[in-house]
């Protein structure tokens, strides 16, 4: 048996946000060793003396320039990265978004390791970052030994992209199903939960419009939801100008275990993500199994990894992107009739215990990584063989 334990390098390119709970629980969930890096840290080349080692960077940061842009590797932070990796033994590094792949990609070419990227939604699908990093993905997919998608979509939209099928996995984030209890909808309030960052891809504008129509048929219906962002404060204005605000609670971002206690207290989850103009896509949003982990029923639509999570019509109701009216009558439908939620419920806890749960997604990531450290060991490429998730398998 191979008792190889892989040291693993984590790269973010900035501080997990509070809605992002699967960077940390990639962090805090690899057993092992795991080296973190956060952001490219800063110039440090006065605190390693390694002045001599500018020059010799210079050529590779202007094959770097074309490609780099918010994630610029400037010289001082390429030579802490190669030491840091150096120093660390570092046999495999996860790189957390595409473009994060694409800023330490050379250095692990260097180096020889191992470089795994994981993608999460708007690194695949936003036209700005595609447009600008269209050649340096392809470099990357030729160079790294694994691609991670987190939904069935996405790994079709990264081959799209030019990586190689054999390479990519695909591996949603999960959620620790204990730390939600399953919630009794018999006994629960007539309360509707969003949560979730208020920008385009979530159009929580949508919901409002559809809650609106919800509240005609449910008077007595709540709608929380939570979170913040850019378009918080026009959704408050929306919930005032459509005359709903007494029905509606803005709750802004609160901790993970509020968000938990909030879902024992709702009948349904929803949440109305859509493709906007910039081309963003969700990956497979956590919120949504959160809810399926508590035993909510959800009313969302189909996009992305929504799609993975929810089974249409046994774990909830998928409408269209845009359907407002079906979101409405697919809302009333689980407000009305708790027999219905309940049982919704019930199968859509059995879903996410079977297929999101984290323990399982962990392993997963750790395998991925695990196999491509032991090729590193054994002068081999990375062949894709890696777990029973391998696209094509």
């Amino acid at each position: 048996m191979n008792r190889h334990k892989s040291n693993i390098c984590v790269v973010l390119p900035y501080p997990a946000d509070y809605s992002e709970t699967f960077l940390r629980a990639h962090v805090e969930g690899l057993s092992g060793v795991v080296n973190y890096l956060n952001g490219f840290p800063v110039d440090t080349r006065d605190a390693y003396g390694i002045h001599k080692e500018y020059e010799k960077t210079q050529r590779l940061e202007q094959r770097l320039k074309g490609f780099l842009h918010r994630y610029v590797v400037n010289p001082g932070k390429t030579i802490y990265l190669r030491h840091f990796f150096k120093a660390n033994a570092v046999s495999v590094v996860l790189a957390e978004y595409g473009v994060t792949g694409i800023g330490v990609m050379e250095i692990c070419h260097q180096l020889e390791i191992p470089l795994v990227v994981h993608f999460h939604g708007y690194d695949a699908y936003s036209r700005e970052i595609l447009d600008r990093y269209a050649s340096a993905y392809k470099i990357m997919f030729g160079y790294c030994s694994g691609i991670i998608a987190v939904s069935r979509s996405m790994v079709e939209q990264l081959i799209r992209l030019g990586a190689p099928r054999e390479k990519v996995f695909y591996n949603a984030c999960g959620v620790d199903i204990t730390e939600f209890k399953k919630t009794c909808l018999p006994r629960s309030a007539v309360q509707v939960l969003a949560t979730g960052r208020f920008v385009e891809k979530k159009a929580p504008y949508l919901t409002l419009l559809a809650f609106k129509k919800v509240l005609d048929v449910v008077p007595e219906a709540h709608l929380v939801m939570v979170g913040g962002g850019v378009l918080l404060d026009v959704c408050r204005k929306i919930a005032r100008s459509l005359h709903i605000e007494h029905a509606v609670e803005f709750s802004g971002p609160i901790s993970h275990k509020e968000v938990a206690n909030l879902m024992q207290q709702s009948r349904i989850f929803v949440q109305h993500s859509l493709v906007p103009s910039s081309g963003d896509s969700e990956g497979t949003p956590v919120g949504i199994i959160e809810a399926g982990a508590s035993g909510l029923p959800v009313v969302s639509t189909k996009h992305g990894g929504i799609v993975d999570a929810v089974i249409d019509g046994k774990t909830g109701f998928l409408v269209d992107e845009g359907d407002i009216d079906g979101m409405a009558e697919n809302m009333c439908r689980l407000l009305s009739n708790k027999e219905l939620a309940v049982e919704m419920g019930r199968r859509a806890r059995e879903h996410i215990a079977m297929n999101f749960e984290l323990e399982t997604s962990i392993k997963k990531l750790r395998a991925i990584l695990e196999q491509c450290s032991l090729s590193a060991v054994g002068n081999k490429r990375c062949a894709g063989r890696l777990v029973s998730d391998k696209v094509g398998s």
